[in-house]
C-alpha cells in the first residue's frame, strides 16, 4: 500500500468554506469534491500542480454544486471522475437549474458548463487508485437529494452528512431522512476520523452535534410555521436568531433562512401523513 497524504483546500466564506480533499500517493493524486466558485477552483488547480504529480480520479461525495462545479477545469475531458450512481443521476438533472439560479448571482465565477460523473458506483464498491483502496457508501436524500460517503482506511470524507462548527444546507428538504442516516452512521464510524465537507475534521461526535442541531433547527421551524408551508419574514428572523444562539459564532447563516421554508413544508407533508384518513 503506498503512503498517502492528505492536504485539504478551503474555500472562503462566499464559497460556503467548502473543503476539497487532495489524497497524495507516490502514483499521484485523488482529489475528493471539487469546489463553488471559479477562483477557488482555479485556485485549487494550483494546489495540484504544486505537488508535481498527476491528478488519477476526483469523487464526488454529493449533488450540490459546492461539490461539482469545479469538475470540468479540474478533471477537463479524460480524468475520471467517480460518483455514486444515484449523485451522477441528480446532478445529470439539477446542474443546468442550479446553474439558472445562481449564476445571477455570482456572475462570471460560476461556471459556463458542467460534467456529470462517468464512473457509477455502487454501494460497496472498492476503487484501487495510486495504491489506495477507497469505498463508497450511498447514503440516498439526506442533506442533499443524493448523499454518499467515502472511506479510506479509518479515515471517512464525510461530503455534507456531518457539518463541524458551522450552519448547515437544509434547503433540500430531506431532514428526516437526514436523521435517519446520521443514527444509522453513529457506530459504524467509531475510530474513524471524519473529514466533512465544511468544518475542521473530527470524530464520531461530528455526527451527534449535527443531529443535536437539526432536531433544534426543525422543532423552532414547526413551533413557528405551525403546519404552514412556508414561515413569514418575521418567523425567519426569529428562526435564525434562535439558531444563532444555538451555534454562536457560527459561519454561513445565511444558510438558516434559506432552509425555513422548505423544512416548513417537509414538517407540514409529515403531519399530514400522520393524521388518519
Amino acid at each position: 500500500m503506498s503512503e498517502h497524504r492528505i492536504h485539504t483546500y478551503t474555500a472562503a466564506e462566499n464559497g460556503s468554506l467548502v473543503n476539497s480533499y487532495l489524497l497524495e500517493a507516490d502514483e499521484g493524486v485523488v482529489l475528493i469534491d471539487a469546489n463553488l466558485l471559479m477562483s477557488d477552483v482555479r485556485a485549487l488547480a494550483a494546489r495540484i500542480t504544486a505537488l508535481r504529480k498527476p491528478l488519477l480520479a476526483v469523487f464526488v461525495t454529493h449533488a450540490h454544486p459546492d461539490h461539482f462545479n469545479g469538475l470540468p477545469l479540474l478533471a477537463g475531458d479524460d480524468v475520471p471522475v467517480y460518483a455514486a450512481a444515484e449523485v451522477a443521476d441528480t446532478i445529470a438533472r439539477i446542474a443546468d437549474a442550479k446553474r439558472d439560479q445562481w449564476q445571477p448571482v455570482y456572475g462570471d465565477e460560476w461556471p459556463d458548463r458542467h460534467r456529470v460523473p462517468d464512473r457509477r458506483l455502487s454501494e460497496g464498491a472498492v476503487v484501487e487508485i495510486g495504491g489506495m483502496r477507497l469505498t463508497p457508501h450511498d447514503v440516498g436524500a439526506a442533506e442533499s437529494h443524493a448523499d454518499s460517503y467515502l472511506t479510506l482506511d479509518d479515515r471517512a470524507f464525510m461530503g455534507d452528512l456531518a457539518f463541524h462548527g458551522t450552519h448547515p444546507y437544509t434547503a433540500d428538504g430531506h431532514t428526516s431522512r437526514w436523521l435517519t442516516a446520521l443514527d444509522a452512521l453513529t457506530g459504524a464510524l467509531d475510530g474513524f476520523t471524519l473529514y466533512p465537507g465544511h468544518g475542521a475534521p473530527g470524530d464520531e461526535g461530528m455526527l451527534a452535534d449535527q443531529r443535536r442541531y437539526l432536531m433544534m433547527y426543525r422543532a423552532t421551524v414547526q413551533r413557528l410555521a405551525a403546519g404552514a408551508p412556508a414561515l413569514t419574514d418575521p418567523q425567519r428572523a426569529e428562526l435564525i436568531d434562535v439558531m444563532t444562539r444555538f451555534l454562536p459564532g457560527a459561519p454561513l447563516t445565511w444558510m438558516i433562512g434559506l432552509g425555513a421554508d422548505a423544512v416548513a413544508a417537509e414538517l407540514g407533508a409529515e403531519l399530514t401523513q400522520a393524521v388518519p384518513a
